[in-house]
């Protein structure tokens, strides 16, 4: 099989021909659009058929098949070669190319292996890597945010840089990018290790962030048990875990060829949980500053006066159902977007709860029925299982309940993909006024690790019951 890589030109470079370099098993050319360069291409040959790409059955899904890419370092390799090539003709002629973002491309060398090469190309995309689902709202609000301070807008550069730089599996670069937002917000031009450890433990909200994360990390991700992540021990004080940032920092930005403790720029892997983790510090901060602007009331004021006064609004109809034969809630609402979406589903379940709680009705109100005002289509529906309408309007246990599991489903890079958490709920009994405490903490908890989630379906059960107490899920045209 042969494996072809092409890298991106991103300036403009005439170059008057180009034809194949054939050495060592290995293809040099050049892609040219009338003597301009477009991308520098590597093509491998006798490449095993196992490093073929594979479309296998996702987990957790009936129909949906991933691609599992093998390349046996190829793509190192071939990076390597290309900047190589570049260090040389450097002198002569500045080619900027596009190491991000490169096209793998594969083609049998004989007829055996035509069935066996399914996929001839795949795409490396930074920019779908970060795509999420944003509505306009949010977007639009953030422009009628009022002054940006100059430092934030300076230091939040450096974590766009550090994201961008770990989807490009550059994982030194985003480190290095994580650390200069921490360096640039709160070090105060300090750069000696003693003075930056000491500045970052002074500061309430970063010390707060790191170690919620790093709990985060330990329990969730299970890194320290893999023994990959070592940064720190999980028992490790503030200070400890500030001074291995640091220090991992001084190593990461320093180089010397004649140091063994120098770092490979060909082996960025053995920094991607680092990077990882100092990049979820850094992100929970500037999500947190993102949250506050954006839901500020001032600002949601303006973009509702400015929606409604264009006519940019959608008007929403929500019924609600009570256990009691007393007088429900018809709510109508108004919002600023022309899109019927998930988001507008969840901002709509949100104002319903506090309403029912406003008007004393949520100890007993077991179902949500939302509509279109103008097209009168569903757009949403919350129920209750039958738990709630037997006489004591709970569930009971004689084993203490430990947890609430949360599944749920939501929209992303053109997928649904499933996702599951858990709550701490420790208890003999649940009740109704309890089911919409918890369904509200799981909300918080999925915007607050990322407000783009667009949640299509949400159930709660109880430990490893596989009977949901309370269902959510959207109707048929927002999932269009």
């Amino acid at each position: 099989m042969i494996i072809t890589f092409a890298f991106d030109v991103k300036n403009y470079v005439e170059v008057m021909e180009g034809w194949p370099i054939k050495s060592e098993g290995r293809v040099f050319f050049l892609e040219r659009e009338e003597n301009v360069l477009k991308r520098v291409c590597l093509s491998f040959f006798n490449v095993g058929i196992e490093h073929a790409p594979r479309l296998t059955p996702e987990a957790n899904a009936d129909s949906t098949l991933q691609v599992k890419l093998s390349d046996g370092d190829y793509t190192v390799v071939a990076r390597k070669e290309i900047i190589k090539w570049q260090t040389v003709v450097s002198g002569l002629q500045v080619v900027d190319i596009d190491y991000d973002s490169y096209e793998m491309s594969f083609h049998a060398e004989n007829i055996d292996e035509e069935p066996l090469v399914p996929i001839k190309s795949f795409k490396s995309s930074v920019g779908m890597d970060l795509n999420a689902a944003c509505d306009f709202e949010q977007i639009g609000r953030a422009f009628c945010v009022g002054p940006v301070d100059d430092d934030r807008i300076e230091s939040t550069s450096h974590f766009r840089e550090g994201r961008i730089a770990f989807e490009a599996k550059r994982y030194v670069d985003s480190y290095n990018n994580m650390f200069l937002f921490l360096e640039t917000r709160y070090c105060d031009g300090k750069t000696k290790a003693v003075q930056q450890i000491e500045k970052l433990s002074k500061e309430h909200i970063f010390c707060e962030v790191l170690e919620s994360t790093a709990a985060d990390f330990i329990k969730q991700s299970g890194l320290a048990t893999q023994g990959r992540f070592e940064l720190f021990k999980p028992q490790d004080s503030l200070w400890e875990k500030i001074k291995a940032l640091v220090l991992l920092r001084g190593k990461l930005r320093h180089h010397s060829l004649k140091s063994p403790h120098r770092w490979d720029p060909n082996k960025q892997n053995e920094y991607e949980n680092a990077a990882r983790f100092l990049g979820a510090v850094v992100g929970d901060i500037v999500i947190r500053e993102s949250i506050s602007d954006i839901y500020a009331p001032d600002v949601l004021g303006k973009f509702r006066d400015i929606s409604v006064s264009t006519g940019y609004e959608t008007k929403v109809s929500l019924v609600t159902h009570r256990l009691e034969k007393a007088r429900s809630l018809a709510l109508n609402m108004s919002y600023p977007t022309t899109v019927v979406s998930s988001q507008l589903c969840l901002a709509t379940v949100r104002n319903a709860i506090e309403a029912c709680e406003k008007e004393g009705q949520l100890n007993d109100t077991v179902r949500f029925e939302a509509t279109d005002g103008r097209k009168g289509l569903e757009l949403f529906s919350l129920n209750f299982d039958v738990w709630a309408y037997t006489p004591t309007r709970s569930i009971e246990q004689t084993v203490p309940i430990e947890e609430i599991r949360c599944s749920f489903e939501h929209y992303r890079s053109g997928g649904i993909t499933k996702h599951e958490f858990t709550v701490s709920f420790r208890a003999n009994k649940i009740a109704v006024p309890d089911v919409w405490r918890v369904l509200r903490l799981c909300f918080d908890h999925i915007e607050e690790k990322d407000p783009t989630t667009r949640i299509m379906k949400l159930k709660l059960f109880i430990d490893g019951s596989s009977r949901a107490i309370v269902s959510y899920g959207v109707g048929a045209q927002v999932k269009n």
